[in-house]
């Protein structure tokens, strides 16, 4: 049962709701888009052999099930998020893994033990309310000298993926509300990389690394009309429009079609997307 008094309550119930449920359904593509970012992510974060590692917003369980196989069946991996329908998923492709557990709960204030050499998110921490006291608690998880990766996006505007179908559904809901302040909960939450080192060294973290990263996202490989329903489905357009009638959305679908025809080569549909690589150490 959610609890009302909980800061990140919205953000919960969200991921909980109809959100998780497209997530799910969108899995398999949305793995497909995210997944360089979430490579260059554990590459960078280096899982060894035996390590016990924390997977914050484990999602589906992508990442998950990649840093299973780093640290094998020596070590152990915990995935935690708070949408069921996401969990529900990672769980069916964990299947028989022994190396695997799962946890229901808000990272931020879950009562971890400080057990575990390494902390990892793909795109998973940007969602909390008070994000220095989220990852205060999360460093006490961490055994001393234990190490942080994660990866989050850069501005809205560097990131043609969302930016460019979010303004073309603008062009049809002129009076759509504004984006949420800088450093508030949401994808873009930690677009500012002095944003970042203030939030880790406040909680406590020190050798605090800001590192970019680019890479293409891919919208669809089967298409336009693929792409167009991505988009419609995932990242900020969904939000957009969820209370939308279908005339709207039909109408925000054309315009955005118009606004990916140079992103289109053949079947494949892509757009830039930009991201920023963090390490720290507790």
């Amino acid at each position: 049962m959610l609890d009302a008094l909980n800061p990140n309550h919205d953000q919960i119930e969200y991921w909980n709701g109809l959100a998780g449920q497209r997530w799910v359904d969108q899995q398999e593509k949305i793995d497909r888009a995210l997944g360089p970012f979430g490579e260059a992510a554990i590459e960078r974060l280096d899982p060894k052999l035996g390590e016990r590692i924390i997977d914050i917003g484990c999602g589906s369980g992508d990442t998950l099930c990649a840093i299973a196989q780093r640290v094998g069946s020596s070590g152990e991996v915990t995935g935690i998020d708070a949408s069921r329908p996401l969990l529900e998923r990672a769980r069916r492709r964990a299947g028989a893994d022994v190396n695997v557990r799962f946890v229901e709960a808000d990272a931020s204030n879950y009562a971890f033990t400080p057990s575990f050499a390494a902390l990892f998110s793909r795109f998973g921490v940007m969602f909390f309310a008070d994000p220095i006291r989220a990852f205060q608690n999360l460093r006490g998880a961490l055994q001393p000298g234990g190490r942080l990766g994660f990866v989050c996006w850069q501005s809205l505007a560097d990131n043609a993926w969302c930016a460019v179908p979010l303004a073309a559904a603008r062009q049809v809901l002129l009076d759509a509300p504004e984006g949420p302040e800088p450093g508030a909960p949401g994808p873009f939450a930690f677009a500012d990389p002095r944003h970042i080192k203030h939030t880790l060294a406040a909680a406590g973290f020190t050798r605090i690394e800001v590192t970019s990263f680019h890479a293409p996202v891919v919208l669809s490989r089967e298409g336009m009309d693929a792409a167009i329903d991505f988009t419609l489905r995932v990242g900020p357009v969904s939000r957009l429009i969820a209370e939308q009638p279908e005339q709207i959305r039909s109408s925000i679908g054309q315009r955005i079609r118009s606004a990916l025809a140079h992103a289109a080569t053949r079947e494949t549909v892509t757009l830039d997307g930009a991201a920023w690589l963090v390490a720290a150490r507790a």
